[in-house]
């Protein structure tokens, strides 16, 4: 105990910093428990304090300096903010020289730890090798992630498993240029849905090149397994001090407060970008422009041909109207110039639908407004709107039915420290989107990355209910529940419907009188359960139990899944395939 007040009194002589946000910095990984404490505190504090949320990933210097800048008194009210805060603290050391471990490290196997080679590994509680000179700061950690589990299907037993092995390197040069590398090498088994998911788009979800293999455990063992790697990197730094910031690299963005995007997701794999990011006054205006990969073909994947390229030109102002009020706005543009950039959208100001429109209208621009109040220091009332195409006129004359009228929609709240218990956090979320939103007539302009979509992983023409509960009822457990319901349709053998967002809406089955859910009405419904244990900073024993039905016949719900899963993971985030 007397080890934390000593933060919180560090963290209190570091209050004048903890307004001074970063331009330039390392990256939190999407998701983790950074931004989950750092949504929480701009919910209960209702002020957002100069940070943009809805901008993914969030700088490492942010959430830092934000946390510290909170009231110790929160910090000290119980063991679970106290690891809370530590996590925080641990995890983003990289300018915070006074950052120690605690205990020697493997004391308990060799006493002598500090006269020996051990005492190199981990100096600070969150990194395994941690090098730190005058100018200079470097940390390196491990990767792991496995899991085993068993999935009961259609009267059928499987075995699953993952194996994800790799290392992560990030520090920074003289606090001005940061940077991060990560290489991930993983053979799985997944469950069967998402085997035919990775059928169906010859592509496994968040993953690109993949090879397939006979995963032995399975009872149907005929290339069951798969096997890819994956690799993020990228280098940051100031172009102007405290305003202007740019990065450089490879990597996954999400636009957004909800579980789900509507605009960008980090559902596909990692791409090339360039981002550039613009703080003034209450102002953050992000632009990103990004080399992707068009549908690609087996063929094309087996003889080792060349992937056709696409690019993606976007930029989002984000608006802290109030301290607990902001409004976004989103425009991005998808196309291909026979795999060439074109230099007109590299104006980072710019309304891109008149450019577009000048260049003979060849592109797939859309726009958008996302928002987000957070209130009574408990809740967040979010949402999106997506405006592919929408026709005034046709609108009046025939309804929503044209399908030209694409566009989505999300609503949600959130509700934090629920009924007066510490830690218990509740989340509604619905989705929409129109059939056809998102597709284009060729894969040089679609929504999509390779053979993945880039937003909803649902694709189109779907609505769907999310509920989630979290809770962590001791310092280091962490409860998670999740119910997904969702109504979609399907395509039946040589039909489009507007689900599939890799298909030509040339090929549409109607002109008019579409609605969503059209063409094999199908519903779906999932609950998981998952219980995480961290038994040190970033290593976690991980149970999961899921229950998912998929049918299109409302009165047969026979495609049913169980899945029981056990984990260990350390130094990454899990993904969630809750589709």
């Amino acid at each position: 105990m007397q080890q934390f007040y000593n933060y919180v009194f560090a963290a209190i002589g570091m209050l004048s910093v903890g307004q001074l946000y970063a331009q330039s910095s390392n990256n939190t990984a999407i998701g983790d428990l950074n931004e989950q404490i750092q949504v929480r505190q701009e919910i209960r504090t209702g002020r957002f304090g100069g940070i943009h949320t809805s901008m993914k990933p969030l700088f490492r210097q942010d959430v830092r300096s934000y946390q510290d800048s909170v009231d110790p008194t929160y910090w000290l009210a119980n063991r679970r903010r106290q690891e809370q805060y530590a996590y925080i603290r641990n995890d983003n050391n990289d300018l915070d020289t006074a950052v120690k471990s605690k205990e020697p490290f493997m004391k308990f196997v060799y006493p002598n730890r500090d006269k020996s080679f051990l005492s190199h590994f981990y100096k600070t509680p969150a990194h395994l090798l941690e090098i730190r000179k005058k100018h200079f700061y470097v940390n390196v950690n491990p990767i792991i992630h496995v899991s085993g589990g068993l999935e009961q299907v259609g009267g059928r037993s499987n075995i699953t498993f993952l194996n994800r092995r790799g290392a992560a390197i990030r520090g920074n040069i003289a606090n001005r240029v940061f940077f991060h590398t990560d290489i991930i090498e993983t053979q799985a088994v997944f469950p069967e849905y998402i085997q035919k998911i990775t059928n169906r788009d010859n592509a496994v979800p968040g993953a690109g090149f993949y090879k397939k293999y006979n995963g032995v455990f399975t009872a149907d063992s005929i290339e069951s397994g798969v096997d890819y790697l994956l690799a993020t990197g990228y280098i940051s730094f100031d172009l102007l001090k405290e305003h202007i910031g740019m990065q450089i690299g490879h990597g996954q963005h999400f636009l957004g407060d909800g579980h789900r995007s509507l605009f960008l997701s980090d559902y596909s794999p990692n791409y090339f970008y360039v981002k550039f990011n613009t703080r003034v006054w209450k102002l953050h205006y992000q632009n990103i422009f990004a080399q992707l990969t068009e549908n690609y073909t087996i063929r094309q994947r087996a003889f080792d041909l060349a992937f056709g390229r696409k690019y993606l030109a976007a930029h989002h102002l984000s608006i802290n109207v109030l301290d607990n009020l902001n409004i976004g706005l989103f425009e991005g543009v998808m196309f291909s110039r026979g795999g060439q950039f074109d230099l007109q959208y590299l104006n980072p100001l710019i309304f891109y639908r008149a450019v577009e429109q000048a260049a003979g209208s060849p592109d797939n621009v859309m726009i958008g407004l996302n928002w987000k109040w957070n209130f009574l220091s408990h809740f967040s009332f979010y949402g999106q709107l997506v405006l592919d195409e929408l026709a005034i006129g046709s609108l009046v004359q025939n309804g929503w039915g044209w399908w030209g009228n694409k566009f989505a929609v999300q609503a949600g709240v959130k509700y934090i420290d629920a009924f007066g218990v510490d830690q218990l956090d509740f989340q509604a979320e619905f989705n929409m989107a129109r059939p056809f939103i998102y597709t284009f007539r060729d894969s040089s302009a679609n929504w999509t990355h390779y053979n993945q979509p880039l937003a909803h992983p649902m694709g189109a023409n779907f609505y769907e209910i999310i509920g989630i509960v979290k809770y962590q009822p001791l310092p280091n457990l962490f409860l998670r529940g999740q119910l997904n319901y969702a109504i979609y349709g399907q395509d039946e053998i040589n039909t489009n419907w507007g689900s599939n967002v890799h298909k030509s809406y040339n090929t549409r089955q109607l002109e008019n009188n579409n609605v969503i859910g059209q063409g094999v009405t199908t519903q779906l419904l999932m609950l998981q359960l998952q219980a995480s244990y961290q038994i040190r900073h970033n290593m976690f024993l991980d149970l999961e139990v899921m229950y998912r039905r998929d049918d299109a016949n409302v009165d047969s719900f026979d495609n049913s899944t169980v899945w029981m899963n056990l984990g260990f993971r350390w130094n990454i985030t899990s993904r969630q395939y809750d589709w």
